[in-house]
């Protein structure tokens, strides 16, 4: 559960901060779908004039560019999917470690840090 929830997280993160060529996919897809992900809610969070970009689900003609320009200008949404991100990684490893110590365990683990330090 928790791994999974920080692979998608650092993946949202990704979306606005690596190139389409390293991510191998468009980039913005999410918002192309009408999906908000954790740093455009944190940016709303801090700017609420996103508010009504996000329940519309970025229908109207310059939403994306407005998200993107203020999730940009934003001092802490980054910062604050990248903690999240951090957070369920730890959750993970926390429920890891209550296994049996082995290989499997620990590559597990190892799984979990590459998650939240990938850049593809």
């Amino acid at each position: 559960f928790h791994l999974g929830l920080a692979y998608q997280i650092q993946d949202d993160i990704l979306d606005f901060t690596a190139a389409a060529t390293v991510l191998g996919k468009p980039a913005l897809a999410d918002m192309d779908l009408g999906l908000s992900t954790a740093p455009i809610l944190y940016a709303a969070q801090e700017y609420p004039h996103l508010r009504p970009l996000v329940m519309r689900r970025f229908k109207k003609k310059g939403d994306k560019q407005e998200a993107l320009e203020t999730l940009y200008k934003s001092d802490t949404a980054m910062d604050k999917a990248k903690e999240l991100a951090k957070f369920h990684a730890q959750r993970a490893v926390d429920a890891l470690l209550r296994l049996p110590e082995s290989e499997s365990r620990n590559a597990l683990v190892r799984l979990t840090h590459a998650v939240v330090t990938r850049k593809k």
